[in-house]
């Protein structure tokens, strides 16, 4: 008699693997994505509390003298300042180095980049130019 593994429980064991390995990379790769996007909520968080103490402290927004025509950025994110009410608003760059949140790692860049944060006049409502794709939808805000 003899001892030894067949070839088709060598086939069956590598076919179990490969599942188990597959459905592992996308579990991980979801969590990932997950864990992202919640760091890009916790960053609008960050910059939108660090703009209310800038205001309070200095009465004015810590912003460039640079505004935007949102009008000019794309009908996404139209409708997300939409759904905010901020459609009558002016919108401001944000002058991230006016913040005291050294943590704050986007809104660094420049407009033509779309590395910015945006600040509506009267809501104070924050939004990230450059956006965040998430599950098929992209966050100009959260």
């Amino acid at each position: 008699m003899k001892k030894g593994v067949s070839l088709s429980i060598v086939v069956a064991a590598v076919a179990i693997m490969m599942i188990l390995i597959s459905s592992v990379s996308v579990v991980g790769s979801n969590a990932i994505s997950s864990a992202n996007f919640e760091e890009y909520k916790s960053e609008i968080t960050r910059v939108s509390d660090e703009i209310n103490i800038f205001i309070t402290e200095n009465n004015m927004l810590p912003v460039t003298n640079e505004t935007i025509s949102i009008n000019s950025l794309g009908q996404d994110f139209l409708e997300q300042v939409k759904e905010n009410g901020d459609l009558s608003n002016k919108f401001y760059v944000v002058d991230v180095s006016k913040l005291n949140d050294y943590n704050i790692t986007k809104g660094k860049g420049t407009v033509s980049n779309k590395d910015v944060f945006l600040v509506a006049e009267n809501t104070n409502n924050v939004y990230y130019l450059k956006g965040f794709k998430y599950r098929g939808d992209i966050y100009f805000t959260y």
